[in-house]
């Protein structure tokens, strides 16, 4: 999170008009430790002080990219998810470079796993499975305030930060499952895949996202 103190010390301009449409893509998810996707958008501002910011994400299961699934058990041999989040955001200074605004996000995020030879405790009764399906959705709000740069006439670097909950529905689907018993103490939740269970958790959101604008309103000045 350096980007937050070097950008004040970058040059400041004023700018006429503002950003109606811009294309966005957010590195920062890739770098997601539990569901990295690509993920790109579009935010639309009908007016100047207000944007609507729309966003999908996909881990591209096809070229075989993403992290193990760390409330996984066994061999992880496939991976894909689903991403999408929609923002209402305030523009607090809206115009002058940077632009600070406040936005409320509602997200759902869909992971789905398909593992082998690995351990399950369902129901307090431990399983060995030959295969398993395991699917994981998350839908969830959060509040964020973030910064908007203007690098050029259409370069745009945006940062954000925030907090909110989020609600996380797991299913299992065991194939070939054998009974073993109660799981030594010595492992942890990380060492089995987790049973059927909706839990609330509370959730952070912080990256930065890369903009290119595709439609900039200009706005009249009056000469005095």
């Amino acid at each position: 999170m350096f980007l937050w103190f070097i950008m004040p010390f970058l040059a400041q301009s004023q700018s006429v008009g503002y950003d109606k449409l811009t294309f966005k893509f957010t590195p920062s998810s890739l770098m997601s430790l539990t569901s990295p996707a690509w993920q790109f958008g579009l935010e639309y501002r009908p007016k100047k002080s207000f944007g609507i910011n729309t966003e999908i994400g996909t881990n591209l299961s096809g070229l075989r990219y993403g992290f193990k699934c760390l409330s996984c058990s066994g061999e992880q041999y496939y991976h894909t998810n689903y991403k999408w989040r929609q923002e209402f955001r305030w523009y607090i200074t809206p115009g002058p470079n940077p632009e600070w605004y406040f936005a409320q996000e509602v997200f759902l995020i869909n992971d789905n796993y398909r593992l082998r030879n690995g351990l399950s405790k369902q129901d307090s009764i431990s399983y060995h499975f030959e295969r398993a399906e395991y699917s994981r959705i998350s839908f969830g709000t959060a509040s964020k305030f973030g910064v908007l740069y203007n690098f050029s006439k259409n370069t745009r670097l945006e940062i954000f930060a925030g907090l909110g909950i989020r609600l996380h529905y797991s299913n299992v689907k065991l194939i070939n499952e054998k009974k073993i018993g109660m799981i030594s103490s010595g492992d942890t939740a990380f060492d089995r895949v987790r049973p059927n269970t909706t839990e609330i958790w509370p959730h952070i959101s912080a990256g930065f996202k890369l903009g290119y604008v595709l439609w900039r309103e200009n706005e009249r000045t009056k000469i005095k």
